[in-house]
């Protein structure tokens, strides 16, 4: 299997819902990441570009009022008004520079998006550079305010200015020029902040709109992903409805109803489970009417027994009575008449053995069970039937294991289901021209003790396989059909179970099963008297 630990339909399915919510987790993990990333920029336009923005925009515009006042200065009355003017312009473009500092320096401690970290550090650079030149021009400044080149203070028309004036005139010039590029400066931060100010707009409107295709995407992964998690999870649960399907159908009475063991390990052990309660079931309700059906036929045989003995017995008692009044007919006729009365002496033993037998099993009685070895028993039953066996031509031998744990078994009943086979196996033999052998073993499992009785004759038929231990059906000529029947239903009474393998020309073999008793509970018990002496 591709993945061992997915053997289970518990973990297949822990293992599906565990997929969907992890999709849905880095579904939702990279929608808020985007988010963020989106909140990130809001955050630096907001609290970084935008001030700063507004504050080189105001930069601009006062260092435009501060240019165009120093173009007009020369049209100034008074020197005070000059110097507070010059001073206020300064001084507040000096405020709004370190206000534009203090905005870069404070957007760069914010957390950057990617691409913005050069963008703030060419705007340090400008502002330290703007600083710069805007701290060269001091030197001009502090003449200017001492001699302001005012129209009033010049010199007449056509006379030579003095040192002062012509000081105060060189240092405006100077301070115009360093003023008119400190206006394309500020402008440029101007421009450069509107311009970090839309890319960082195009940049948000860009990845918004990879948000909402991100999302409708991932949003789609998910749905598909939770749609595959559902098939996949229904697919796993479907031998279950097989189950389902099965039991109804041994519930309509459809016993031999059976599933493939396949699926998770929890699936196969039910399946498994699942037919071996049909097996079961089955069994159980063949054994059933098989045991109705022999208790009819015991009724039946009891009946007919009933019927049959008592007429049976006066045929007898009036057959040996004319069989004594022939003896006084003639000679000629003497003979023959004897002859029909000893045929129908013979023909009235031999239905009265049949009777017998019906009502043997009409009337098996309750075992009465004990712990014994059953060695004994068959050795017992193999050396008292060998005499017999060999005078029909049939060999007999034994092999006994070595030591057998005890079972709980009726030996007077053990030991006729045992003859049956014995005897069974006897007339299967006799058919064959050649001599035959019956072997008788025993054996332990862990947890029966078996008996075979396997010969070599020309075994079962198939047609009769099925059914040889059905009452009535025998492959005898002359057979009741009874022995086997009544063999299988003292293993039954015992708990046991019998069994027969057979090929045509092969043999057939008998295996006797029955449960074993557990030693401890037998060692605190004796066995029963030895079943190996038994009376001719």
């Amino acid at each position: 299997m591709l993945f061992p630990a997915l053997r289970t339909l518990s973990s297949r399915i822990i293992a599906g819902f565990a997929v969907l919510i992890l999709g849905f987790s880095a579904v939702s993990a990279l929608t808020v990441l985007a988010m963020e990333r989106l909140g990130t920029e809001i955050r630096v336009i907001r609290v970084g570009y935008l001030p700063l923005a507004l504050t080189t925009k105001d930069l601009y515009e006062k260092q435009k009022s501060l240019h165009q006042y120093l173009r007009d200065l020369e049209g100034e009355s008074s020197s005070k008004r000059v110097k507070i003017q010059l001073g206020r312009l300064r001084v507040r473009r000096m405020a709004l520079l370190n206000d534009a500092e203090a905005d870069a320096r404070k957007l760069r401690k914010q957390k950057l998006p990617p691409g913005h970290e050069k963008a703030i550090e060419n705007t340090m650079a400008k502002i330290a550079e703007y600083r710069e030149q805007a701290k060269k021009l001091d030197v001009h400044y502090k003449v200017l305010l001492q001699y302001p080149p005012l129209y009033r203070l010049g010199p007449t028309p056509g006379a030579k200015p003095s040192a002062k004036f012509q000081a105060g005139l060189d240092a405006l010039k100077a301070v115009r020029k360093g003023e008119r590029e400190l206006v394309n400066r500020a402008e440029f931060l101007r421009v450069l902040q509107r311009g970090n100010i839309e890319v960082t707009t195009l940049r948000l409107e860009r990845n918004e709109r990879r948000l909402r295709l991100y999302t409708l995407y991932l949003g789609l992964t998910a749905v598909l992903l939770g749609l595959f998690i559902t098939i996949w999870v229904t697919l796993t649960l479907r031998p279950l409805r097989r189950l389902r399907d099965a039991a109804q159908r041994i519930a309509a009475g459809d016993y031999a109803s059976r599933i493939a063991e396949a699926g998770p390990a929890e699936v196969a052990g039910l399946a498994r489970e699942f037919n071996a309660m049909g097996r079961a079931v089955e069994e159980r309700e063949r054994e059933l009417v098989r045991t109705e059906r022999l208790a009819a036929v015991g009724k039946m045989a009891a009946m007919i027994t009933h019927e049959v003995r008592n007429p049976l017995s006066s045929i007898a008692l009036n057959t040996e009575l004319l069989e004594e009044e022939l003896h006084h007919l003639p000679d000629e006729r003497e003979d023959e008449s004897l002859a029909l009365c000893r045929a129908i002496t013979r023909e009235i033993d031999r239905l009265t053995a049949i009777t017998e037998e019906y009502l043997q099993f009409a009337r098996l009685p309750k075992p009465k069970l004990q712990r014994l070895d059953i060695n004994p028993i068959v050795r017992g039953l193999v050396e008292f039937e060998r005499g017999q066996l060999v005078a029909r031509g049939v060999s007999v031998d034994d092999d006994l294991a070595a030591s057998l744990p005890p079972v709980k078994v009726d030996d007077a009943q053990l030991r006729q289901a045992l003859l049956n086979l014995v005897r069974n196996a006897a007339d299967e033999l006799e058919q064959t021209d050649s001599d035959g052998t019956i072997n008788v073993s025993t054996r332990a499992t862990p947890t029966h003790v078996e008996i075979r009785v396997a010969d070599d004759g020309p075994g079962i038929p198939e047609t009769l396989l099925s059914r040889v231990f059905d009452p009535f059906v025998s492959g005898k000529k002359g057979g009741t059909g009874l022995g086997l029947a009544l063999t299988q239903q003292i293993m039954l009474e015992h708990g046991g179970s019998i069994s027969v393998d057979s090929e045509p020309g092969k043999g057939a073999t008998f295996l006797v099963s029955l449960p074993r008793v557990e030693p401890d509970a037998a060692a605190s018990s004796t066995f029963g008297r030895d079943p190996g002496k038994m009376d001719s």
